[in-house]
């Protein structure tokens, strides 16, 4: 019975350390900013060009959009969703004039139109 591999060797401890929060934290905080940077990358890169067609048009209608009830009217809607994503890519501040917002995104269409 003592030539038995299994009862000659002492039992192994489990290797690792086990649980480590920190590794995990510093995973999860690198996902996020790498999903940050990507999103402002397609913003600038793909989404904010689209509007360089008819900027003017497109904040007229982002200024229907935050001052109307009912912009599109009964009309369709799709040409103010649009401009909708507009206000998504570049929020207004807090408690921003509406008139210091639109300049500040007829500034940004003119830097990515450029």
């Amino acid at each position: 019975m003592r030539d038995h591999p299994a009862i000659a060797e002492p039992i192994a401890e489990p290797s690792g350390s086990g649980f480590q929060p920190v590794r995990l934290v510093l995973v999860a905080l690198a996902l996020l900013l790498l999903v940050s940077v990507a999103g402002h990358w397609y913003a600038a890169q793909v989404s904010l060009p689209r509007y360089c067609e008819e900027p003017e048009l497109v904040l007229q209608r982002l200024a229907a959009i935050l001052t109307e009830e009912r912009p599109a009217g009964e009309g369709a809607h799709r040409d103010y969703i649009v401009a909708a994503r507009l206000q998504f890519l570049v929020p207004p501040t807090a408690d921003e004039p509406l008139a210091a917002y639109l300049q500040r995104v007829r500034r940004q269409l003119e830097q990515q139109c450029r």
